[in-house]
């Protein structure tokens, strides 16, 4: 359910998109991201900080797209989400409670420093670089191959990234010992 929730503004602008244009999309982007607030606050979930961040940002972005009839606004979005994920995982190495990969990873795997430092940079870069692409597929593409784009990316991105941290993990032969104790 919660999960369901999480995509729930994702949905929304992209169906709606499908059947209207991107400017009322960006209007139930915005709807949808208020929804998922009160839904989180009446079930009692925690709303994180990067949840507080992107509820501010389709605000944002989706009231200067709709007030200037603008879709720039909307498509610059992901990137500069993007790249605040980016730079708050690599900058989580250094500043604040520690590394934000190892500490949502770290219940589930033992690792040394260095290879949480791996993780962390290669995440990091990854956001840097899905950023770049948003840009390159929304001035470079229709709007409809953008729309799309955002759709696959939102489920994507975090998929690949998880599947190549395994996989790395796998190759180094860090996984070897976590799968064994879970056997």
């Amino acid at each position: 359910m919660k999960q369901l929730v999480d995509f729930l503004p994702v949905f929304a602008f992209v169906g709606v998109y499908v059947f209207t244009d991107i400017f009322v999309a960006t209007a139930a982007l915005m709807a949808t991201a208020v929804l998922q607030f009160v839904i989180f606050r009446i079930k009692g979930w925690p709303v994180s900080r990067q949840m507080s961040v992107v509820i501010w940002a389709a605000l944002i972005s989706g009231g200067l797209t709709l007030i200037l009839q603008d879709k720039t606004f909307i498509q610059w979005k992901p990137t500069i989400m993007y790249w605040i994920m980016g730079g708050a995982i690599i900058g989580s190495r250094y500043v604040g409670r520690g590394d934000h990969i190892q500490r949502a990873m770290g219940k589930m795997l033992e690792l040394p420093d260095a290879t949480w430092a791996r993780l962390t940079f290669g995440w990091g870069a990854a956001m840097f670089v899905a950023g770049v692409a948003n840009l390159a597929v929304a001035y470079g593409f229709s709007e409809q191959a953008w729309v799309i784009y955002k759709f696959v990316s939102a489920f994507g991105i975090p998929l690949v990234l998880t599947l190549g941290s395994v996989a790395y993990l796998a190759a180094t032969g860090q996984l070897a010992g976590e799968i064994e104790e879970a056997e």
